[in-house]
Protein backbone atom coordinates (compact mmCIF):
# COMPACT_ATOMS: atom_id res chain seq x y z
CA UNK A 1 0.00 0.00 0.00
CA UNK A 2 1.20 3.39 -1.00
CA UNK A 3 1.97 6.16 1.76
CA UNK A 4 -0.27 9.57 1.06
CA UNK A 5 0.58 12.09 -1.09
CA UNK A 6 -1.07 15.30 -1.42
CA UNK A 7 -1.22 17.66 -4.16
CA UNK A 8 -2.90 20.86 -4.70
CA UNK A 9 -4.47 22.10 -7.85
CA UNK A 10 -3.38 25.98 -8.52
CA UNK A 11 -5.30 28.59 -10.40
CA UNK A 12 -3.64 31.73 -12.07
CA UNK A 13 -2.05 34.26 -10.33
CA UNK A 14 -1.99 37.71 -11.39
CA UNK A 15 2.02 38.18 -11.65
CA UNK A 16 5.27 36.96 -10.30
CA UNK A 17 4.64 37.73 -6.84
CA UNK A 18 1.09 36.45 -6.17
CA UNK A 19 2.54 32.88 -7.79
CA UNK A 20 5.39 32.82 -5.80
CA UNK A 21 3.25 33.56 -2.50
CA UNK A 22 0.85 30.57 -3.50
CA UNK A 23 3.80 28.04 -4.23
CA UNK A 24 5.67 28.50 -1.09
CA UNK A 25 2.27 28.36 0.72
CA UNK A 26 1.59 25.00 -0.91
CA UNK A 27 5.15 23.55 -0.01
CA UNK A 28 5.24 25.16 4.13
CA UNK A 29 1.67 23.40 4.20
CA UNK A 30 3.21 19.69 3.57
CA UNK A 31 2.03 19.01 -0.10
CA UNK A 32 3.55 16.88 -2.30
CA UNK A 33 2.53 18.24 -5.75
CA UNK A 34 1.87 21.17 -6.91
CA UNK A 35 -0.29 20.88 -9.74
CA UNK A 36 -2.18 23.68 -12.92
CA UNK A 37 -4.77 22.89 -15.22
CA UNK A 38 -4.64 23.02 -18.70
CA UNK A 39 -7.57 25.42 -19.66
CA UNK A 40 -7.97 28.30 -21.82
CA UNK A 41 -8.37 31.21 -19.64
CA UNK A 42 -6.08 29.96 -17.22
CA UNK A 43 -2.05 30.20 -17.71
CA UNK A 44 -0.11 28.28 -19.74
CA UNK A 45 0.81 25.24 -18.02
CA UNK A 46 4.42 24.78 -18.34
CA UNK A 47 6.21 28.03 -17.52
CA UNK A 48 3.84 28.22 -14.48
CA UNK A 49 5.23 25.06 -13.63
CA UNK A 50 8.96 25.91 -14.27
CA UNK A 51 8.22 29.32 -12.14
CA UNK A 52 6.79 27.50 -9.37
CA UNK A 53 9.75 25.39 -8.89
CA UNK A 54 12.09 28.26 -9.49
CA UNK A 55 10.81 29.48 -5.81
CA UNK A 56 9.97 26.52 -3.91
CA UNK A 57 13.39 23.26 -2.64
CA UNK A 58 11.31 20.03 -2.86
CA UNK A 59 7.18 19.92 -4.13
CA UNK A 60 6.81 18.12 -7.58
CA UNK A 61 4.77 19.48 -10.25
CA UNK A 62 2.57 18.89 -12.97
CA UNK A 63 0.39 19.54 -15.27
CA UNK A 64 -3.18 18.24 -14.43
CA UNK A 65 -4.16 17.25 -16.54
CA UNK A 66 -2.86 18.42 -20.27
CA UNK A 67 -5.63 18.47 -22.99
CA UNK A 68 -3.82 15.79 -25.64
CA UNK A 69 -5.99 17.71 -28.19
CA UNK A 70 -3.69 20.93 -27.87
CA UNK A 71 -0.74 19.47 -28.10
CA UNK A 72 1.41 17.73 -31.17
CA UNK A 73 3.22 14.76 -29.41
CA UNK A 74 7.03 16.21 -30.96
CA UNK A 75 6.53 19.74 -29.84
CA UNK A 76 4.85 18.34 -26.32
CA UNK A 77 8.35 15.58 -26.06
CA UNK A 78 10.21 19.10 -26.13
CA UNK A 79 8.57 21.19 -23.46
CA UNK A 80 8.39 18.13 -21.41
CA UNK A 81 12.58 17.27 -21.41
CA UNK A 82 13.03 21.33 -21.36
CA UNK A 83 10.74 21.53 -18.03
CA UNK A 84 11.73 18.58 -16.50
CA UNK A 85 15.07 19.63 -16.41
CA UNK A 86 14.16 23.43 -15.39
CA UNK A 87 12.50 21.94 -12.94
CA UNK A 88 15.61 19.73 -11.33
CA UNK A 89 13.28 16.48 -11.89
CA UNK A 90 10.48 16.99 -10.44
CA UNK A 91 7.75 17.04 -13.00
CA UNK A 92 5.02 14.74 -13.21
CA UNK A 93 3.32 14.96 -17.13
CA UNK A 94 -0.31 14.39 -16.82
CA UNK A 95 -2.50 14.11 -20.12
CA UNK A 96 -6.05 13.59 -20.83
CA UNK A 97 -8.56 13.70 -23.40
CA UNK A 98 -10.20 17.29 -22.92
CA UNK A 99 -13.38 17.84 -21.74
CA UNK A 100 -14.74 21.31 -22.45
CA UNK A 101 -16.30 21.54 -25.86
CA UNK A 102 -16.44 24.93 -25.97
CA UNK A 103 -12.57 25.45 -25.52
CA UNK A 104 -12.15 23.04 -28.37
CA UNK A 105 -13.78 25.41 -30.62
CA UNK A 106 -12.37 28.49 -29.31
CA UNK A 107 -9.20 27.28 -30.01
CA UNK A 108 -10.10 25.89 -33.77
CA UNK A 109 -9.71 22.18 -32.57
CA UNK A 110 -11.97 19.55 -33.81
CA UNK A 111 -14.02 18.09 -31.17
CA UNK A 112 -15.08 14.68 -33.26
CA UNK A 113 -16.38 12.22 -30.89
CA UNK A 114 -15.88 10.28 -27.65
CA UNK A 115 -13.37 7.80 -29.74
CA UNK A 116 -11.53 10.35 -31.58
CA UNK A 117 -10.50 11.92 -28.48
CA UNK A 118 -8.94 8.50 -26.98
CA UNK A 119 -7.43 7.70 -29.98
CA UNK A 120 -5.60 11.22 -29.82
CA UNK A 121 -5.25 10.74 -26.65
CA UNK A 122 -3.37 7.12 -26.94
CA UNK A 123 -1.53 8.34 -29.93
CA UNK A 124 0.11 11.28 -27.92
CA UNK A 125 0.97 9.50 -25.07
CA UNK A 126 2.59 6.40 -27.53
CA UNK A 127 4.53 8.99 -29.45
CA UNK A 128 5.41 11.25 -26.15
CA UNK A 129 7.05 8.20 -24.18
CA UNK A 130 8.88 7.26 -27.39
CA UNK A 131 10.36 10.42 -27.87
CA UNK A 132 11.30 10.78 -23.93
CA UNK A 133 13.28 7.78 -24.36
CA UNK A 134 14.52 8.65 -27.96
CA UNK A 135 15.71 12.11 -26.92
CA UNK A 136 18.36 12.27 -30.15
CA UNK A 137 15.63 11.91 -32.52
CA UNK A 138 14.92 15.72 -31.68
CA UNK A 139 18.48 16.47 -31.95
CA UNK A 140 18.70 16.16 -28.15
CA UNK A 141 21.91 15.18 -26.67
CA UNK A 142 21.08 14.31 -23.12
CA UNK A 143 20.61 10.93 -21.75
CA UNK A 144 16.70 10.03 -21.93
CA UNK A 145 14.75 10.81 -19.11
CA UNK A 146 11.14 9.91 -18.71
CA UNK A 147 9.39 12.05 -16.21
CA UNK A 148 6.25 10.17 -14.35
CA UNK A 149 3.08 9.85 -16.56
CA UNK A 150 0.02 10.75 -15.38
CA UNK A 151 -3.22 9.61 -17.38
CA UNK A 152 -6.64 10.68 -16.47
CA UNK A 153 -10.08 10.34 -17.08
CA UNK A 154 -13.18 7.99 -16.70
CA UNK A 155 -14.20 6.30 -19.21
CA UNK A 156 -13.31 2.70 -20.10
CA UNK A 157 -10.76 3.03 -22.95
CA UNK A 158 -9.07 5.59 -20.77
CA UNK A 159 -8.66 3.87 -17.91
CA UNK A 160 -7.25 0.80 -20.35
CA UNK A 161 -4.95 3.20 -21.64
CA UNK A 162 -3.71 4.20 -18.09
CA UNK A 163 -3.46 0.24 -17.12
CA UNK A 164 -0.99 0.06 -19.44
CA UNK A 165 1.03 4.02 -19.81
CA UNK A 166 0.71 4.68 -16.66
CA UNK A 167 2.93 5.66 -13.58
CA UNK A 168 0.11 7.01 -11.93
CA UNK A 169 -3.98 7.09 -13.15
CA UNK A 170 -6.13 9.88 -12.07
CA UNK A 171 -9.87 9.25 -11.64
CA UNK A 172 -11.91 11.57 -12.69
CA UNK A 173 -14.71 10.83 -10.23
CA UNK A 174 -17.21 12.08 -12.30
CA UNK A 175 -19.18 11.88 -15.52
CA UNK A 176 -19.57 15.19 -18.27
CA UNK A 177 -23.36 15.98 -18.51
CA UNK A 178 -24.43 14.54 -21.74
CA UNK A 179 -23.94 17.63 -24.21
CA UNK A 180 -22.44 19.81 -22.02
CA UNK A 181 -20.26 22.63 -24.06
CA UNK A 182 -18.63 24.28 -20.89
CA UNK A 183 -18.04 20.93 -19.25
CA UNK A 184 -20.50 20.58 -16.52
CA UNK A 185 -19.61 17.82 -14.44
CA UNK A 186 -21.72 15.50 -12.21
CA UNK A 187 -19.79 13.82 -9.43
CA UNK A 188 -20.18 9.82 -9.20
CA UNK A 189 -20.92 7.91 -6.24
CA UNK A 190 -18.57 5.53 -4.18
CA UNK A 191 -20.33 2.48 -5.75
CA UNK A 192 -20.02 4.39 -9.47
CA UNK A 193 -16.27 4.75 -8.38
CA UNK A 194 -15.84 1.40 -7.30
CA UNK A 195 -16.68 0.13 -10.43
CA UNK A 196 -14.68 2.63 -12.11
CA UNK A 197 -11.81 1.10 -10.44
CA UNK A 198 -12.48 -2.30 -10.80
CA UNK A 199 -12.40 -1.53 -14.57
CA UNK A 200 -8.90 -0.59 -13.81
CA UNK A 201 -7.50 -3.47 -11.89
CA UNK A 202 -9.00 -5.90 -14.79
CA UNK A 203 -7.13 -3.94 -17.49
CA UNK A 204 -4.12 -3.78 -15.22
CA UNK A 205 -3.97 -7.19 -13.85
CA UNK A 206 -0.86 -7.52 -12.11
CA UNK A 207 0.65 -3.83 -12.76
CA UNK A 208 -2.35 -2.36 -11.16
CA UNK A 209 -0.63 -2.50 -7.52
CA UNK A 210 2.30 -0.53 -9.30
CA UNK A 211 0.31 2.08 -10.30
CA UNK A 212 -0.34 5.41 -7.82
CA UNK A 213 -4.30 5.80 -7.47
CA UNK A 214 -5.14 9.70 -7.51
CA UNK A 215 -8.68 11.00 -6.77
CA UNK A 216 -9.10 14.87 -7.22
CA UNK A 217 -11.11 15.67 -4.72
CA UNK A 218 -14.19 18.48 -5.51
CA UNK A 219 -15.63 19.38 -2.16
CA UNK A 220 -13.81 20.02 1.37
CA UNK A 221 -15.81 21.12 4.48
CA UNK A 222 -14.33 20.82 7.61
CA UNK A 223 -16.78 21.43 9.77
CA UNK A 224 -17.86 19.84 13.23
CA UNK A 225 -21.71 19.82 10.96
CA UNK A 226 -21.55 16.52 8.86
CA UNK A 227 -25.13 15.68 8.29
CA UNK A 228 -25.47 19.73 7.59
CA UNK A 229 -23.16 20.22 5.03
CA UNK A 230 -23.70 16.95 3.27
CA UNK A 231 -27.77 18.28 3.01
CA UNK A 232 -25.97 21.46 1.82
CA UNK A 233 -23.84 19.95 -0.76
CA UNK A 234 -26.78 17.30 -1.56
CA UNK A 235 -29.11 20.41 -2.60
CA UNK A 236 -26.50 21.71 -5.06
CA UNK A 237 -26.27 18.11 -6.39
CA UNK A 238 -29.84 16.42 -6.80
CA UNK A 239 -28.40 13.55 -8.59
CA UNK A 240 -27.14 12.24 -5.02
CA UNK A 241 -28.88 12.27 -1.47
CA UNK A 242 -27.27 13.80 1.74
CA UNK A 243 -25.88 10.04 2.20
CA UNK A 244 -24.53 9.37 -0.76
CA UNK A 245 -22.63 13.03 -1.27
CA UNK A 246 -20.94 12.72 1.85
CA UNK A 247 -20.04 9.25 0.90
CA UNK A 248 -18.73 10.30 -2.96
CA UNK A 249 -14.70 9.71 -3.23
CA UNK A 250 -14.77 13.68 -4.49
CA UNK A 251 -16.45 14.82 -1.28
CA UNK A 252 -14.63 15.22 2.57
CA UNK A 253 -17.14 16.59 5.08
CA UNK A 254 -16.58 16.62 8.54
CA UNK A 255 -14.03 17.10 11.19
CA UNK A 256 -10.48 17.09 11.23
CA UNK A 257 -10.56 13.83 12.28
CA UNK A 258 -13.46 12.49 10.44
CA UNK A 259 -11.67 13.23 6.87
CA UNK A 260 -8.74 11.91 8.32
CA UNK A 261 -10.63 8.14 8.75
CA UNK A 262 -12.52 9.15 5.39
CA UNK A 263 -9.21 9.11 3.87
CA UNK A 264 -7.81 5.93 5.30
CA UNK A 265 -10.69 4.21 4.51
CA UNK A 266 -10.85 4.74 0.88
CA UNK A 267 -7.53 4.39 0.45
CA UNK A 268 -8.19 0.48 1.99
CA UNK A 269 -11.33 0.71 -0.52
CA UNK A 270 -10.13 2.08 -3.60
CA UNK A 271 -6.75 2.49 -3.58
CA UNK A 272 -6.73 6.04 -3.41
CA UNK A 273 -3.36 7.31 -1.67
CA UNK A 274 -2.45 10.65 -4.16
CA UNK A 275 -5.34 13.15 -2.98
CA UNK A 276 -5.56 16.57 -4.76
CA UNK A 277 -7.50 19.12 -3.91
CA UNK A 278 -8.72 22.77 -5.58
CA UNK A 279 -6.91 26.12 -4.28
CA UNK A 280 -9.36 26.88 -2.59
CA UNK A 281 -9.27 24.49 -0.42
CA UNK A 282 -5.54 24.59 0.36
CA UNK A 283 -5.31 25.90 3.94
CA UNK A 284 -8.48 24.46 5.20
CA UNK A 285 -6.98 20.60 3.95
CA UNK A 286 -3.10 21.52 5.65
CA UNK A 287 -4.30 20.27 8.58
CA UNK A 288 -5.18 16.43 6.91
CA UNK A 289 -2.10 16.66 5.24
CA UNK A 290 -0.27 17.20 8.32
CA UNK A 291 -2.12 14.69 9.62
CA UNK A 292 -1.34 11.32 7.29
CA UNK A 293 2.07 12.89 6.33
CA UNK A 294 4.33 10.05 6.01
CA UNK A 295 1.08 7.63 6.83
Amino acid sequence: MNAFRFGVNLNSATGHREWTEKCRAAEALGYDVLTVPDHLGVQAPFPALVAAASVTERIRVAPFVLNSAFWNPVLLAREVMTTDRLTDRRLDVGLGTGYVRAEFEKAGVDWGTAKSRVNRLEATVVELTRLLDNPRELGDTQPPFRPPVVIGGNGDRVLRLAARHADIVAFTGAALKPGARRGTLELLDAAAVAERVGCFERAAGERAARVERNILVQAVVVTSHRREAAEALSRRMPHLTAERAADAPTVLIGSVKEITSQLLERRDRFGFSYISVHESAMRDFGPVVEALAGR
